[in-house]
């Protein structure tokens, strides 16, 4: 894969898919710019953009939907976006679109546009994979990565793309919400949860994200991390609410409060 450098977040990508690698790069830059001084990450980050045959030989994830893979003992984190989305793929948001449309939400632009957003929020994870904010409760590492997501996008001043953001939320948890569930549907495997469930939980986080970011900015996560160490894994959530207390009823949209 051909290399595409740049200070802040190189890439790597994939024949004839540059100017892909270029615009995403373009989208993150000003992102790691933001939240580098704050977050102080440690190890490298890099964007691969690669097309369907280079991303089946790099890994067995579906094609198009973008994830982060992690380096050994953390030191790396590689955030993987395709250089192109297949209707195949683009199909499968078919009826959250079409229950979103039932409920009187009409989706702002091509689907498309809703997967780049994805890529933001696996910045996001990268981001906190790198910093020591990375809890290995998914719930809570999928919240942490949009939450920086929408932090950087706040910090960078991006308003129209925050707007976008939040039209896209409002209409992805429209689409599903026939699906809502506890967060313990969430953990291992994920698999059961199915796709629209998932699609519900992460607008879920991004909107409790968009709600919670005006007020509190980068002292979240650096609260959250410094709570992090001494919290054992069953009880970050109540170390949560110890950061910030309005997570308390905000555990009631999955069902069953926890503290």
């Amino acid at each position: 894969m051909r290399p595409l450098e740049d200070e802040l977040v190189p890439a790597r990508h994939s024949a004839g898919a540059r100017t892909r690698a270029r615009q995403l790069q373009a989208f993150l830059r000003p992102l790691q710019a933001a939240a580098a001084p704050v977050l102080e990450p440690q190890g490298s980050m890099t964007l691969i953009v690669a097309n369907s045959a280079d991303w089946r030989r790099l890994c067995n994830y579906p094609y198009g939907l973008p994830f982060t893979r992690n380096g050994p003992k953390g030191a790396s984190a590689a955030i993987m976006a395709a250089a192109d989305y297949q209707p195949r793929f683009v199909r499968r948001f078919d009826e959250m679109l079409m229950e979103a449309g039932r409920a009187g939400f009409r989706a702002p632009a091509q689907v498309a546009e809703f997967v780049d957003l994805m890529v933001g929020h696996e910045w996001g994870h990268a981001a906190a994979n790198l910093s020591g904010l990375r809890t290995r409760v998914r719930w809570l590492d999928e919240l942490i990565a949009s939450y920086l997501f929408v932090a950087a996008l706040h910090a960078t001043e991006q308003t129209q793309m925050l707007e976008r953001l939040g039209e896209w939320t409002q209409l992805q948890i429209a689409g599903t919400a026939a699906f809502r569930g506890d967060l313990a549907d969430f953990e291992y495997p994920r698999s059961r949860a199915g796709w629209s469930k998932l699609l519900w939980y992460q607008g879920v986080f991004t909107e409790r994200a968009l709600e919670l970011v005006e007020e509190r900015g980068w002292s979240f996560p650096l609260a959250l991390r410094a709570a992090l160490p001494a919290a054992h894994r069953g009880e970050l959530a109540r170390s949560l609410v110890a950061v910030e207390p309005s997570f308390k009823p905000w555990f009631a949209v999955f069902g069953t409060p926890k503290e």
